[in-house]
């Protein structure tokens, strides 16, 4: 063998190393840059769902204060299901919804103080909405759209474009709602709010 036929041996060896080791940092970059866009990406769906909570559960408090201050149109509200409750039922076939273009202009018509900015930025962040309880006992039958007993079910959902979470990998928009409500009570002399159930994410297919 020729000086420099072995010459070229150890150089060929080196280049294949160096290219190898090239090819593995490559890939240890590719990880960490992976590993931190999903990092990232969990981080901030964990934000938005906390940031949807909130903007819930705020929304809960305007309509403590919204539909107590307007007690004298309960009933007025309870038989107007269509922009008032969102809570599809037997008796309830065309319920609001909130979540549309169309829905939140069809509310609007009929109360446009049935939604609120939260942020400041122009755009509609919850919708409020009261529904009757079950205020009848049998042999009556239940009267949905009035209100026997002084106490309705109040509450809100979040309809945010900004607050809602995204799902990882396509980054889409979480189609789930999330609605808080309870009971607001009547006490002759102002409103007490008596008890509070926080309603966790669906499908948007909300029953009785």
């Amino acid at each position: 063998m020729s000086p420099r036929a072995s010459s070229r041996s150890p150089r060929g060896a080196t280049l294949l190393l160096v290219v190898l080791l090239v090819t593995v940092l490559l890939g240890l970059v590719a990880g960490v840059m992976a590993y931190a866009s999903s990092e990232r990406t969990r981080a901030v769906t964990s934000s938005r769902a906390g940031q949807r909570q909130g903007c819930a559960e705020s929304g809960l408090q305007l309509a403590r204060g919204y539909f107590g201050r307007n007690y004298a149109q309960w009933n007025t509200f309870l038989s107007t299901p269509d922009a008032y409750d969102p809570i599809g039922s037997p008796t309830n076939t065309t319920p609001a919804n909130p979540r549309t273009a169309a829905g939140r202009t069809a509310i609007k018509t009929v109360n446009p103080a049935l939604f609120a900015d939260l942020d400041g930025d122009g755009k509609d962040d919850v919708y409020l909405y009261i529904r009757d309880n079950e205020d009848e006992f049998k042999p009556l039958a239940p009267e949905w759209n009035r209100d026997n007993d002084q106490q309705v079910v109040v509450g809100a959902i979040c309809i945010s474009e900004t607050l809602i979470p995204r799902r990882g990998g396509n980054n889409q928009q979480d189609p789930s709602a999330l609605a808080v409500e309870g009971i607001l009570q009547y006490n002759g002399g102002g409103h007490a709010y008596t008890a509070q159930t926080a309603g966790g994410t669906g499908s948007g297919n909300l029953n009785h």
